[in-house]
């Protein structure tokens, strides 16, 4: 079930997910990048650079990610100039 729509800059400071307006029973995200490549990780210690990380492509199709994994995710824009990155927030396991 879709609860909210969040948008955030993936600009070339690393940032956090824990610090978005999560709701409270959501049980998974949906991450899409726009505009530009965004990099990230998940292991909540290894910051991600515009050279190293996994890519989110533009044309990638959008991501599920249980909401424990996005909690943990750490992300920074890829090469080139600052992107978005669109979530959407979903609630029960069957997502």
């Amino acid at each position: 079930m879709y609860l909210n729509f969040e948008q955030v800059v993936a600009s070339n400071a690393v940032k956090t997910l824990t610090s978005l307006t999560v709701p409270a029973n959501a049980t998974a995200a949906e991450l899409q990048a726009d505009t530009n490549p965004v990099r990230y990780t998940m292991d909540n210690a290894t910051n991600p650079t515009q050279t190293s990380g996994m890519v989110m492509a533009v044309a990638d199709q959008p991501k599920l990610f249980l909401i424990e994994d996005v909690n943990r995710m750490r992300f920074t824009r890829g090469a080139g100039t600052d992107g978005n990155l669109n979530i959407h927030y979903l609630a029960g396991r069957d997502v």
